[in-house]
């Protein structure tokens, strides 16, 4: 397989990835696909209403998508027409109003109409979330507000969005929670987070707590105060989403309430997370779909799944030596609305 195809199997297999994450998001109810090595958008019904014709393409924020044409990203609206030309090296989601850009290895933020509210300057950044941004300065990680201002010097080795007022930040291998003076209000102590502002960001929802967290090798979870409410117990452990987290001991996965208690009982070669009431999960090497009781009712038959985002979900079988995957939508019943395509060959002709 070419360069380029594995190129464009990697970003469907990253697209995949990021609807699998706890999104709940409204994403325009449009959906991703690729012909022909282009990408465009179908409708909630299967229905392409975007032509591919872009390099790569993701998600719809705030009414605008990220495209990238020649090796330049620019922004489209529900229409398929250009708000921001193809432009930039690289881009970020619009979230709250903004959208980080890199021009020249240095990241900035535009607005909706690509003014650039915020000049290239920092060697990397995350979007904004709770009205601030991480940015990096020196290899330093710190937080901008909206006039680009550092808030929160860059002092940290990493740091992650804010959601519900706290960041997660990381002095060393230590990963603690930063309120938005910086000032640590749970120390640094864990080996690793899980904290899911990205996704709760891009759909206008707050972060979920309690937060897996990792701790002398074992995940946990914590409250807004850096209390255990669930102790460090399992070998990996996910956010919550819909109420109900993924954990792992051993090699299966099952589902946790917010209590501690096991709902879904410990049985899945892999697990993700809820959305609209189904969670895509692994058995015998093949994924499906099952309810908050644990029942199937897409019987495993994929070879990955995503989660369901306005009523679809993308899923992948197995194609040929040519096109090794085959990427197709199904709605919350299994049924397939967009088949299962290779996204290297051009659309079959209309009868």
């Amino acid at each position: 397989m070419s360069k380029r195809k594995l190129s464009i199997v990697g970003i469907l297999l990253a697209v995949l990835i990021l609807q699998a994450a706890c999104s709940r998001s409204k994403h325009s109810g449009l959906h991703m696909v690729m012909q022909n090595g282009k990408a465009g958008f179908i409708d909630s019904k299967g229905k392409v209403v975007i032509n591919p014709q872009f390099d790569s393409a993701f998600f719809f924020s705030e009414g605008l998508a990220l495209v990238e044409v020649g090796h330049k990203a620019g922004y489209i609206n529900t229409k398929g027409e250009y708000v921001i030309n193809p432009q930039y090296d690289a881009g970020m989601p619009f979230t709250e109003g903004l959208a980080g850009v890199r021009v020249d290895k240095k990241w900035g933020f535009i607005d909706k109409s690509g003014k650039m509210i915020i000049n290239p300057q920092f060697e990397n950044a995350e979007i904004f979330s709770d009205g601030l941004a991480a940015a990096t300065t020196d290899k330093k990680v710190g937080f901008i507000d909206k006039t680009g201002k550092y808030v929160v010097n860059p002092q940290f080795d990493r740091a992650e969005p804010f959601g519900d007022g706290l960041a997660p930040a990381r002095v060393g291998t230590q990963w603690g929670f930063i309120d938005k003076a910086g000032k640590f209000v749970i120390n640094p102590q864990f080996e690793e987070v899980r904290f899911g502002v990205p996704a709760a960001a891009l759909s206008g929802l707050s972060l979920a707590w309690p937060v897996a967290v990792k701790s002398n090798t074992r995940w946990g979870f914590i409250d807004k105060a850096g209390k255990y409410v669930i102790n460090p117990q399992f070998d990996e452990a996910m956010d919550f989403c819909d109420g109900l987290a993924p954990v792992k001991t051993g090699d299966k996965w099952g589902y946790v309430d917010t209590s501690g208690k096991l709902v879904i009982n410990l049985q899945f070669e892999s697990a993700g997370y809820f959305s609209d009431g189904l969670a895509p999960v692994s058995i015998s090497k093949k994924w499906g779909y099952i309810d908050k009781t644990g029942k199937t009712v897409i019987n495993p038959q994929f070879e990955s799944a995503g989660a369901f985002d306005d009523g679809l979900a993308q899923v992948t079988i197995n194609g040929s030596t040519d096109s090794p995957i085959l990427i197709g939508y199904i709605d919350k019943t299994g049924k397939y609305v967009f088949n299962p395509t290779n996204p290297f060959a051009s659309p079959s002709p209309t009868p």
